[in-house]
């Protein structure tokens, strides 16, 4: 599966109306047979650049597999976080549902609409 292909996306509603931000879901090889998987709170620019905010994601690293690549935080500051209690999909998406608005307002705060500085999650 691509980086740009989702098993599914929706509209995540937030009281920052300055973009249409969305969570879209990626499971390999499907969702009824999940290998790896990702869950992404992004936007997408104008021109078609798909930005992201926060993946959750079970991509193997040294330090762990489950973990959440922090594209909020300010550019030079550490983005992988491998304390956190997910371990599906579902679980996931749940946890970028219940932190997406903080999420979005520290994006925001730190980047304004535009990818990261050091284009990292684009």
């Amino acid at each position: 599966m691509t980086q740009s292909e989702f098993s599914y996306r929706y509209e995540f509603e937030t009281e920052l109306r300055q973009a249409p931000f969305q969570i879209g879901v990626r499971a390999d090889p499907d969702l009824n047979s999940v290998d790896s998987y990702a869950a992404v709170l992004f936007f997408t620019l104008r021109d078609g650049t798909r930005v992201e905010v926060a993946k959750v994601d079970n991509s193997p690293h040294d330090e762990g597999d489950v973990h959440i690549d922090r594209f909020y935080r300010e550019v030079g500051a550490e983005i992988k976080d491998f304390d956190i209690e997910v371990s599906d999909y579902v679980d996931a998406e749940g946890y970028l549902q219940d932190h997406g608005e903080r999420f979005i307002r520290l994006y925001y705060d730190n980047h304004g609409l535009q990818p990261r500085g050091d284009g990292a999650n684009v």
